[in-house]
């Protein structure tokens, strides 16, 4: 009875010893690291001007991921962290898909204005 009750209170031991150890993922780190240079990215490509929503959508998952590691919550941390790079990623993506769509309309509206030019100086000839 006393040997079934020590290998019963062994057993348990062992179980919350794994248990905890296997509930702690790594801190991530160096996914924090990318999300930062993703936000740092989407900022000097011009996403406060051209993607403001998703650039405050991946800071405030920045924050939370923040918070989580604070907490030693790390994979809540990390997938934030992902989610936080992918938007900043989506916000430099719009931001850059915006600059160069001005920059055509500008570059049509030159050869457009050229074309005019054109056109009345061989009218006026």
């Amino acid at each position: 009875m006393i040997q079934s009750i020590v290998r019963l209170s062994a057993v348990v031991v062992l179980a919350a010893t794994l248990a905890a150890c296997g509930s702690k993922s790594p801190r991530p780190v160096s996914e924090l690291a990318l999300a930062d240079s993703a936000l740092k990215n989407a900022e000097t490509s011009g996403a406060r001007e051209y993607a403001p929503i998703e650039l405050r959508i991946a800071r405030e998952k920045k924050e939370a991921a923040d918070a989580a590691m604070a907490n030693e919550k790390y994979s809540k941390a990390r997938r934030l962290t992902m989610e936080a790079r992918a938007d900043a990623d989506l916000a430099r993506a719009k931001a850059d898909a915006e600059k160069s769509r001005l920059a055509l309309k500008e570059a049509q509206d030159n050869i457009e204005m050229i074309r005019k030019e054109a056109t009345r100086t061989s009218n006026t000839q």
